[in-house]
């Protein structure tokens, strides 16, 4: 019982993070790669390692200790503009899990405001 209720709880961790952190992102995804150097300039971001795939990618820190790596995908005409955040493998290091989503985020949130 008291594994499907943690279960239950991290599924419930995840649908926050992916709407919040994620899809907020969606409907800026065009802006938000205009404005890139703007965000990696603010977050002390870098562009993201060749291979990780994308019409876009880039790592920023919200934290020092801990970076995220955005992964944008522009819509075409068989799929829906998309947006990813991944941490670091480390992240969880520093803070607990809930934490990290908050920072997912916050970090989402700052960089809509930079491209509004």
């Amino acid at each position: 019982m008291a594994m499907a209720a943690r279960q239950e709880g991290r599924d419930i961790c995840f649908k926050a993070f992916v709407s919040h952190t994620e899809q907020v992102l969606v409907a800026k995804v065009g802006d938000l790669q205009l404005h890139r150097q703007a965000v990696m300039d603010a977050m002390e971001g870098s562009e993201a390692p060749a291979g990780i795939g994308g019409d876009g990618a880039d790592i920023v820190r919200p934290l020092p200790r801990i970076a995220s790596c955005y992964i944008f995908y522009d819509a075409d005409e068989d799929f829906p503009a998309s947006a990813t955040c991944l941490f670091s493998a480390n992240a969880n290091l520093f803070m607990p899990l809930d934490g990290l989503a908050d920072v997912g985020e916050y970090t989402s949130r700052a960089m809509l405001k930079m491209v509004r």
